[in-house]
C-alpha cells in the first residue's frame, strides 16, 4: 500500500496504487488485512475533514503522531510504538530528535496547543486554525483508538483519555 523507507530524519511515503481514495475493492483477489486497516484509517481522516490528496493526510497525521510522541518520555513512546500498526510507525518515529522536549499535557486543549506550536515552529502551516487541527487530532486519535487500546497505555492521562472517550467522532468534522 505505501512503501516506507527512512533516511537520516526525512521521511518518504510514495503510494504504490492510483489513488487511496478511489480505489474499487477487487474481491477475486482480496488485500491483507493489515492493509484494509490502513486505507479505513487514511479514508475515513481524508473524508471527515473533505482531504482528497492522500499525501496531505499522511502528513496530517504524521503531525499529530509526533506531537503525542512528544509528550511521552522515551520509555513510553518505545511501548507505543511497538504497539502501533506497521503502516503508522514510521510516521510515529519520523523527525524523532534525542533531545526532543517531553511535553506535558493533561487535556485536548493542550495538545491542541502543542500540535499548532510545532505547525508554527516547522512553518508547515498545516492547520488552518485550531477548530481544524482539534478536528484533525480527534480523528487521528479516535481512528488510532481502533488500532491500538489506549486506554489500558499508561502514558497519556486519564483527563485527556476520558476527553477523548467522551467526544463524538462527528464533533470533530
Amino acid at each position: 500500500m505505501f512503501s516506507q523507507k527512512c533516511t537520516g530524519t526525512r521521511m518518504y511515503k510514495t503510494i504504490t496504487y492510483n489513488n487511496l481514495f478511489d480505489m474499487k475493492q477487487d474481491t477475486s483477489n482480496p488485500t491483507p488485512p493489515q492493509q484494509d486497516d490502513e486505507m479505513i484509517f487514511f479514508r475515513q481522516i481524508a473524508k471527515e475533514l473533505s482531504i482528497e490528496e492522500p499525501k496531505e493526510v499522511v502528513i496530517l497525521v504524521a503531525s499529530v503522531l509526533q506531537a503525542l510522541r512528544q509528550t511521552l518520555p522515551l520509555d513510553r513512546a518505545s511501548l507505543l510504538i511497538n504497539e502501533l500498526p506497521d503502516f503508522l510507525k514510521l510516521t510515529f518515529a519520523a523527525n524523532w530528535k534525542r533531545d526532543e522536549e517531553i511535553v506535558k499535557i493533561d487535556h485536548l486543549d493542550e495538545f491542541v496547543n502543542l500540535v499548532m506550536a510545532r505547525d508554527r515552529k516547522s512553518k508547515k502551516n498545516l492547520f488552518k486554525s485550531e477548530v481544524h487541527a482539534l478536528s484533525a487530532i480527534i480523528l487521528t486519535l479516535k481512528n488510532l483508538y481502533k488500532l491500538v487500546n489506549l486506554d489500558k497505555f499508561e502514558g497519556l492521562s486519564q483527563a485527556l483519555k476520558q476527553e477523548l472517550r467522551e467526544v463524538p467522532v462527528e464533533a470533530a468534522a
